[in-house]
């Protein structure tokens, strides 16, 4: 049954030809309906159900009421008519009371998130994980097409992108904030930084560059529109490091470590772990050949090829993949100690892992601030060796080594880096050549995983929104009026030296005096370029103006900085 009172779209109600049409003007299009439908649109946004049919009953029949609120729900279907997520408030509101985020991930499909076995991407696996344990401190709801329960404190509720601006106040009254992901080929998130009634938007950033440059620009363009209480998160201090090479304010970056289910990822006797893998894969030497490991996607980027140069350097090591399949390489003619070791269920990447002697974390792409394999199979009591690049060394610690690779000032493509051959190839004939080194790195890199927990995790989520919404606090508007004016030099009655100044007001729009002493400050233009702009645009937006037109960078974030300050304190 279609539920009234519902907010409507600015419609247009017309009559042509004796034919009844609604122009609904928020998505231009124009659809016919009856008489009945006419009356209940305009009682729409004031009275209930049953009030309408009480109200409509003397000029039509409740059949015909009835079936006009059919159609009505055909129309909702394709997001014609009515605004969605209005009744925010009281969705679910019976079923709990605590705290409330709203999850906003397009085009990715919500039940996924919770059917691991479907999730082939580190990003969604971690999603799915961060997902489950922050159900233990709020509530998710996931901006979708329909009003459900998906799991004990999941839902998803009816609400679009589009409309989260109509909805501000409510989704501000409803939610605690809104957790969205970083991709650096859409901007539907751009537009919601412009409403300062919604709550704080924590953004998580998998992907920091790569794609040709594209992802840089997409971050900085986000880090210029966000309001002085969102924020970026990533799994390792090398993104904010990162981006302080290109912003003054480096603090909207926040480090949000993965997790790992030790419990799930653990030691096994390793023989019985060979054994199991060997029986699977058909080949014995498995059981008697030093083994190196690699598990992830086959392809370029993630070090495929880089590997194969391993195996061919190293014939007397039996080099394993795996992964969902073999890609392009399944076409090449293979070194003979290479081994496919196939695609596995997730209850059984556990058993793969500990099949190893060592794992070899080859990825290259700018996609990587992590390493979730990397954490999985340190858990196993497995040694790492990865790339020093990026923020995987973070996740090895003193727990592996770290193999030489040539990091790009440019990305090319999805690739920043370019592991050693050579480096690996030493590296693993070092840690499998020495027992003592390997046991004590085993043990090592399992205790080191243990610090890492899903659990930490969603606690330092709610960590940041509380921050978050302290910063929303401290958030003064701009009520300073300034003008800009030509200033002429008089100390020297011959020669008049004309000079351009700022002049600060000493009183708001309202007549309202914002300092003691004089009506009037005289400013440099800098300042006053900076103070105009700071009204109605945000910091990082004024930053890369005032980064073009003064020269020194020092001295433009010193005027960015005493302004915003002048600004607090006249608030």
């Amino acid at each position: 049954m279609f539920d009234f009172p519902r907010v409507l779209h600015r419609l247009y109600l017309f009559e042509e030809d004796g034919v009844l049409y609604a122009a609904d003007i928020e998505k231009a299009r124009v659809i016919e309906i009856s008489a009945v439908m006419v009356d209940i649109l305009k009682l729409a946004e004031e009275q209930r159900n049953e009030e309408i049919v009480q109200t409509l009953n003397t000029s039509y029949s409740e059949a015909e009421i009835y079936e006009a609120f059919e159609r009505f729900v055909e129309f909702e279907r394709e997001g014609l008519l009515f605004n969605r997520g209005e009744n925010l408030r009281e969705t679910f509101a019976i079923e709990s009371k605590r705290r409330k985020l709203l999850v906003v991930i397009p085009n990715i499909t919500t039940d996924s998130f919770f059917d691991i076995e479907t999730l082939y991407a580190g990003t969604n696996m971690a999603l799915s994980y961060m997902f489950e344990h922050l159900t233990k401190y709020v509530d998710l709801h996931f901006a979708g097409n329909q009003n459900r329960k998906l799991a004990d404190n999941v839902y998803e509720v009816d609400i679009r992108v589009s409309d989260f601006g109509k909805l501000s106040r409510s989704i501000n009254e409803t939610y605690f904030g809104i957790l969205t992901l970083h991709r650096d080929h859409e901007t539907w998130l751009l537009p919601l930084y412009q409403h300062r009634e919604l709550p704080p938007i924590l953004v998580q950033c998998h992907a920091p560059r790569g794609h040709g440059g594209n992802a840089i620009n997409s971050m900085l363009r986000h880090y210029a529109a966000m309001r002085d209480f969102d924020a970026f998160t990533a799994p390792s201090d090398y993104v904010r490091d990162f981006y302080a090479n290109y912003v003054w304010d480096p603090s909207f970056f926040n480090t949000l470590p993965n997790g790992v289910d030790s419990a799930l990822f653990c030691p096994m006797e390793k023989e019985t772990a060979k054994k199991e893998l060997a029986k699977h894969v058909g080949d014995n030497r498995i059981l008697t050949t030093p083994t190196v490991g690699y598990l992830s996607r086959v392809q370029s980027e993630k070090g495929a090829s880089v590997y194969l140069k391993l195996a061919e350097l190293n014939p007397h090591l039996l080099f394993l993949i795996a992964g969902p399949h073999f890609g392009r390489y399944q076409l090449r003619e293979l070194p003979n100690n290479l081994v496919y070791a196939g695609f596995h269920p997730r209850e059984k990447l556990p058993m793969v892992y500990n099949a190893f002697d060592v794992y070899c974390f080859l990825s290259m792409s700018g996609e990587e601030t992590f390493g979730l394999t990397v954490l999985e199979a340190m858990a196993c009591g497995v040694p790492p060796i990865v790339p020093n690049f990026d923020g995987v060394p973070s996740v090895v610690g003193d727990a592996g080594l770290i193999a030489d690779a040539e990091n790009f000032d440019q990305d090319i493509g999805p690739l920043v880096s370019y592991p050693s051959p050579i480096d690996f190839s030493e590296k693993i004939n070092l840690l499998l050549s020495n027992d003592g080194m390997r046991q004590t790195l085993s043990q090592k890199a399992r205790k080191r995983a243990l610090s890492f927990t899903w659990d930490k995790t969603a606690q330092r989520i709610i960590q940041f929104f509380e921050s978050l919404h302290e910063k929303r606090q401290l958030v003064s508007p701009n009520k300073l009026l300034n003008a800009f004016a030509p200033d002429i030099e008089v100390s020297n009655p011959k020669q008049h030296h004309l000079k351009y100044k700022s002049i600060l007001l000493s009183m708001n729009k309202h007549y309202q005096r914002s300092l003691m002493g004089d009506a009037l400050y005289s400013q440099r233009v800098e300042e006053g370029l900076a103070i105009t702009l700071l009204r109605n645009h945000t910091a990082r937006e004024a930053e890369a103006l005032l980064a073009v037109f003064i020269e020194d960078q020092s001295e433009a974030r010193t005027i960015l900085q005493s302004v915003r300050g002048l600004i607090h304190a006249t608030a």
